[in-house]
């Protein structure tokens, strides 16, 4: 893909196109009222990747003390496996460690094999796991950390 990319902060205009993407690349996607929740949340980081000029990727997570919980990164399955992936993880963890979060938290399909080895590369260590935590399929969650004070 040429052209050229960008972040944004998301906002209400992007709900489609996130909707689009969510519902393309989970089984059990999130709903729109979920994204609009988090989207007004004041304590949530809401990142967007555009790629000449289109929305191809997002990463979503909210602030507890200094803590950062990512709970939902996607890119479009046609833009998948050209690093937009990482690009958005690695940006994401450093404005949530500029706003003062230490340490970033995740929960992942055990089955999601990709998404487990990308975050393994950013630096995450599996710490716990939690049984039929997924439904739709059934899946048990592994619980992901690391540190990002020092990005």
């Amino acid at each position: 893909m040429s052209g050229e990319s960008c972040f944004v902060l998301l906002g209400p205009i992007h709900l489609h196109r996130l909707m689009e993407i969510e519902r393309s690349s989970f089984a059990n996607p999130w709903s729109e009222a979920d994204f609009c929740y988090l989207l007004a949340d004041r304590d949530a980081l809401c990142l967007g990747l555009l790629h000449s000029g289109e929305l191809i990727g997002y990463a979503l997570g909210y602030f507890a003390d200094r803590d950062f919980h990512l709970a939902n990164l996607a890119v479009d399955p046609a833009c998948r496996n050209r690093g937009w992936g990482g690009k958005l993880l690695r940006r994401i963890l450093r404005l949530a460690a500029e706003r003062g979060a230490s340490r970033c938290a995740l929960e992942v399909r055990s089955a999601n094999r990709a998404a487990r080895v990308l975050y393994r590369k950013a630096g995450f260590r599996a710490v716990g796991r939690r049984v039929a935590y997924y439904t739709d399929p059934p899946d048990a969650a592994v619980l992901m950390e690391r540190n990002i004070e020092i990005l």
